[in-house]
């Protein structure tokens, strides 16, 4: 074997136990820790009943975008937060009256009963007790509210007893919840909404009881979860016990008219809700969720009413009442780790300016004007490199002294090595 092949053979096996020591010996892996949020927004809207459309049989033309046991919020990076909270949305029309009337006057005549809180701002509000109110074919019982803003949370409450909408509807029991939180140095967020609804009567012939609405969005550095859920818990059509879904209404349990089967009271359901002008379906729940975002839509039961012109010019109604609904939306930004920039400090030296210049002065013996032959340069000779190393007298080749160095690195290298091979076997018995 040559002497480039010994050595290249220790030099292997030099490296052998080493390599071997750093796939054995290796320390576990470290799960991070999720990253914060340098950007963040969140909203949400809940209302246990919502009304939009025109309202002209009820006792004149008025457009209505109303609803009962009303919270909105948002919650962002700005930081900002603000919460909305009614028993009653008394809707666009109202709220644009009220402002007008109380500015001619100068002051709060006309009390929109709302409780609002914003951060930065005034971070908390309460509405005690609301009286009974008309306002044109609407009238709205007491009720309650409350309504929280702080840098990283947004909460709201709200409680309404009764709404009537003269001839189309009539509700009791809303009540509706919404509780956001951010952890922005954490990486995390809660979002969660609840509507419920007692009771709503709907032209007279359609009733649902205890509908329930609920929605939450959770976050967690780039995990994302949404939920939302919509449940009836009862309904009926002229007595008739009914499931309401995305096609319509079918009747369940026994049907009113002897003798008569599930298809014949679907159909005798459906009728009258027909000569009522009433159409009624439940919309699909929706949740999605991203690493960067996630939303809740809980849907509701969407009911529409349309009536005929009266004589005389009278309008009829064209009203779409949505009962139960949350929506929750949250996206997010990851923030950037902080760059680790190493501070040199020390005193600071002026830069080497160099070796001054100096001056050599060359003397040449002999008269002026007279050749001098210049002397021989001198050659050294070419020292020859050794082809082996002398130790106590003995001639030891260049392979063979590599051969020792490669031993002695794989006795000193592999022994600790080996030891703690041994070492983490011994422990993995113990446990």
């Amino acid at each position: 074997m040559s002497g480039r092949r010994i050595a290249s053979a220790a030099l292997l096996a030099a490296l052998a136990p080493l390599v071997l020591g750093v796939l054995t010996v290796s320390p576990a892996a470290a799960v991070p820790a999720p990253s914060g949020y340098d950007q963040y927004g969140l909203t949400a809207l809940a209302s246990g009943v919502r009304t939009a459309g025109n309202v002209g049989a009820s006792g004149g033309l008025v457009t209505l975008d109303t609803g009962s046991g009303y919270v909105a919020a948002h919650l962002d990076a700005s930081p900002s937060a603000g919460v909305l909270a009614d028993p009653y949305e008394p809707g666009t029309l109202f709220r644009t009256v009220a402002g007008q009337v109380n500015a001619n006057a100068g002051s709060e005549v006309v009390v929109v009963p709302d409780a609002q809180a914003a951060y930065p701002g005034d971070g908390k509000a309460a509405l005690e007790t609301v009286p009974t109110q008309v306002i044109g074919p609407v009238t709205i019982g007491g009720g309650s509210a409350s309504a929280t803003a702080t840098q990283s949370t947004a909460d709201g409450t709200s409680t309404g007893s009764a709404t009537t909408i003269a001839g189309a509807l009539e509700t009791e029991g809303s009540t509706s919840a919404v509780h956001m939180k951010v952890d922005a140095a954490g990486g995390s967020v809660t979002s969660m909404a609840t509507t419920r609804v007692a009771q709503i009567v709907v032209g007279g012939v359609l009733e649902l009881r205890d509908v329930v609405a609920k929605a939450s969005v959770t976050a967690l550095g780039d995990k994302h979860e949404s939920v939302a859920q919509l449940t009836v818990g009862g309904a009926s059509v002229g007595g008739q016990q009914v499931a309401i879904d995305q096609d319509g209404v079918h009747a369940v349990g026994t049907p009113l008219v002897p003798g008569k089967t599930i298809s014949d009271a679907t159909a005798q359901a459906n009728a009258v809700l027909q000569n009522a002008g009433i159409q009624v379906h439940a919309t699909d729940a929706v949740h999605t969720a991203t690493a960067r975002s996630a939303a809740a839509d809980t849907g509701g039961v969407v009911i529409s009413l349309a009536t005929p012109d009266l004589p005389g010019g009278v309008a009829g109604n064209d009203l779409t009442v949505v009962v139960g609904g949350v929506s929750l939306t949250e996206t997010d930004e990851l923030a950037l780790p902080p760059l680790d920039l190493p501070l040199t400090t020390g005193s600071v030296t002026a830069p080497d300016q160099g070796t001054p210049p100096v001056t050599t002065t060359t003397v040449i013996p002999g008269t002026p004007g007279t050749a001098v032959t210049p002397p021989a340069p001198i050659v050294a000779a070419p020292v020859a490199a050794p082809a082996s190393f002398v130790v106590a007298g003995r001639h030891i080749s260049t392979s063979a002294a590599l051969a020792a160095f490669a031993v002695w690195q794989f006795l000193s290298l592999g022994t600790a090595t080996l030891y703690a091979l041994v070492e983490r076997r011994r422990r993995m018995g113990l446990t």
